[in-house]
C-alpha cells in the first residue's frame, strides 16, 4: 500500500462500510496532535480509480494527544465508534466514545456508556457489530488473565452497554489479545495474539463462535505464513467489495507497521457478501487546503538542578489548544530527551511535578529550527527542578551589584535571574529559604559580611515587591567567610561574589 505507507508506523486499518476509505492509525508524524510523541493518530485514504489516495490526517475533532483508534462504524457508515475521547474540558479519559456524520464533517465524540468499564492497560483496542449492539474490546481489567484479554458488551434498550465479560480461555492467554474484528456473520472473529505460538511477535487468528454465550470458541487457527511473518501483524478487516482483506504488519520496517493487502479466501468472500448488504454509505469530505503554519520540533530534556543529571518526572505542556503528557521515567533513552512538535511562535506553559523536587512551571515561547526533512532540533530546552529537602543550596547566577553597594548593576539581568525564584516560590507557597550574601576577601572582614547582608537584603525587598510573603524568606551575610574559588586569581574572587539561597522548610 504505497501510498498510505510511509516512514512512519501505520497500524490497524478500518474501513468504512461501503470499502470506499480506509482509516487506520499513524504514530510518530508531526502532524499529530501530540506531535512526534504521540502514540497514534487516526488517519484515512479514500479508495479511487488507481487505487488509493494519499493519506490524510483525520482532523482534531476526532484526535487528541492520547492514542486514538477505530473501533467501527455503523452499517450506514453515519457513525463512527472511536478508542478513547476528549472531554469538553481538554482531558482525555479511557473508553469508548462516538461522532457522527454531519454534512461533511465528525461531530465531537460523545462517550459511549459502558458500565463498570476499568481499564489497567495504556492499550485498547475493539470492534463493533454493523447493527451496534455487539462491541469486542482488548484491554486489562480485574479479570484478566494474563495481558490484555477479549471482552464482550451489549448494547442495551436505554442505550447504556452491559458490564464488559471476559470472553473465556478459548481465546484469551497469558499473553496479549489485540485488535479484534467480528465478521458480520457475528460468529466469525479475528484477532491477533502472542499466546499461541506461531510465527512471530504477534500473529493473525480466526475462531468461530459455538453457542450464544459468547465464551464458548473453537480453537483459535492461525492464518498461515502467507500473512504473519516474524514481525506483528494486527487489525484484519474485510471490506465490502474488492479481492483484498486488509491488516499491518511489521515485518522488514525496524518496528514500525505498514498497510498491507491479501486475497480473501472462499469463506471470507462469503462473509464479504454479507458485508455488502449495508445500506448508502457516507459522503465523500470536501475540504479546502488551509495553508500549513511553520513547525519546529524541539528537544526537551528534565534535569536536577544541583548537577544537570536527568530526572524521571510527568511533564503536562499546553500550547495553542493541545495538551501534551510525558513521563520522562517511560522514555528508554538514558539521556531522558523528548520531541514535542510545536507551531512556531506559540506560547508554551509547562508544569513538571515529581517526588522529591519542588513543582515546576515555566512559559516560553517555541523557537527552533523548522522542520524540513529530516527531524532536527536546534537546541535542547533543559528544565531544572529544584530538589525538595531541606539544606538544598542553590547559586542565583549573574545576580551583580555596583562595586562596594547593594545596588543592581544590571536590572534586566537580575530581573531574569530572580523570575525564576520568584516562580519557584510562588508554585510552592509552603516553601521557605534562607538568602546567604558572600564577597571575595578584600577590604575590612566587618565592612565586607554588612555589604554581604545589604545585598541580599535587597533580594529580599525585590522578592517582596513580586508578592513573596517576607516571612519566607530568612537573610544573612557572610563577607568573605565562606570562599568557593581561590581568592588570588581574578576568575576564583569573582566565584565567590555570590548570592545563594537555602531551602529551610
Amino acid at each position: 500500500m504505497d501510498s498510505i505507507n510511509s516512514s512512519f508506523d501505520e497500524q490497524n486499518p478500518v474501513l468504512t462500510p461501503d470499502g470506499k476509505r480506509m482509516y487506520f492509525v499513524r504514530s510518530g508524524h508531526p502532524r499529530n496532535e501530540g506531535g512526534v510523541i504521540d502514540r497514534g493518530d487516526i488517519w484515512y485514504s479514500d479508495k479511487t480509480e488507481t487505487g488509493w489516495s494519499v493519506a490524510k490526517h483525520g482532523g482534531s475533532t476526532i484526535n487528541h494527544t492520547g492514542l486514538n483508534g477505530i473501533v467501527g462504524f455503523s452499517a450506514d457508515g453515519e457513525r463512527i465508534y472511536l478508542l478513547n475521547y476528549k472531554d469538553s474540558q481538554g482531558y482525555i479519559h479511557k473508553g469508548i466514545a462516538m461522532a457522527e456524520w454531519v454534512k461533511d464533517h465528525w461531530s465531537v465524540p460523545q462517550p459511549v456508556d459502558i458500565r463498570y468499564f476499568e481499564n489497567f492497560s495504556e492499550y485498547i483496542s475493539g470492534t463493533i457489530s454493523p447493527d451496534e449492539k455487539v462491541m469486542i474490546l482488548s484491554y486489562k481489567s480485574y479479570d484478566t488473565y494474563g495481558n490484555e484479554d477479549l471482552y464482550v458488551t451489549f448494547k442495551e434498550s436505554n442505550g447504556s452497554w452491559t458490564p464488559p465479560e471476559n470472553m473465556g480461555v478459548d481465546l484469551n492467554t497469558l499473553g496479549e489479545e489485540w485488535a479484534p474484528y467480528l465478521a458480520p456473520d457475528l460468529k466469525t472473529l479475528y484477532f491477533s495474539s502472542n499466546g499461541f505460538g506461531g510465527q512471530g511477535g504477534r500473529d493473525l487468528f480466526v475462531s468461530q463462535r459455538k453457542d450464544g454465550t459468547w465464551k464458548d470458541w473453537t480453537d483459535p487457527v492461525n492464518l498461515g505464513s502467507e500473512v504473519n511473518t516474524a514481525g506483528m501483524e494486527l487489525g484484519y478487516n474485510i471490506p465490502k467489495l474488492g479481492e483484498l482483506a486488509y491488516f499491518s504488519s511489521t515485518q522488514n520496517s525496524e518496528g514500525f507497521g505498514d498497510i498491507f493487502g491479501f486475497p480473501l479466501n472462499k469463506t471470507e468472500k462469503v462473509l464479504q457478501e454479507i458485508v455488502s448488504k449495508t445500506e448508502a454509505p457516507i459522503s465523500q469530505v470536501t475540504t479546502t487546503k488551509t495553508p500549513e503554519k511553520p513547525v519546529v520540533v524541539m528537544t526537551m530534556q528534565v534535569l536536577d538542578i544541583r548537577n544537570d543529571k536527568p530526572v524521571n518526572g510527568l511533564v503536562k505542556l499546553n500550547f495553542g489548544e493541545k495538551e501534551v503528557e510525558v513521563n520522562t521515567a517511560d522514555l528508554d533513552s538514558p539521556d531522558k530527551k523528548f520531541l514535542v512538535t510545536i507551531e512556531e511562535g506559540l506560547e508554551v506553559n509547562v508544569e513538571i511535578e515529581t517526588d522529591g523536587f519542588l513543582k515546576y512551571k515555566e512559559t516560553f515561547v517555541a523557537s527552533a529550527k523548522p522542520l524540513q526533512g529530516d527531524i532536527e532540533a536546534k537546541a535542547v530546552e533543559g528544565f531544572r527542578l529544584t530538589p525538595r529537602e531541606v539544606g538544598t543550596k542553590i547559586q542565583i547566577p549573574n545576580v551583580l551589584f555596583n562595586e562596594g553597594t547593594s545596588s543592581f548593576a544590571d536590572a534586566k539581568t537580575t530581573e531574569t535571574q530572580l523570575s525564576v525564584l520568584i516562580e519557584l516560590m510562588k508554585n510552592n507557597p509552603d516553601l521557605e529559604i534562607r538568602l546567604e550574601g558572600h564577597t571575595d576577601n578584600r577590604g575590612n572582614p566587618k565592612l565586607l559580611k554588612e555589604l554581604s547582608l545589604d545585598r541580599v537584603n535587597a533580594v529580599k525587598d525585590y522578592l517582596v515587591e513580586k508578592g513573596i510573603s517576607g516571612k519566607r524568606i530568612e537573610t544573612v551575610g557572610f563577607g568573605g567567610e565562606k570562599p568557593v574559588g581561590q581568592n588570588s586569581t581574578d576568575s576564583g574572587r569573582e566565584k565567590n561574589r555570590r548570592v545563594e539561597f537555602i531551602i529551610i522548610k
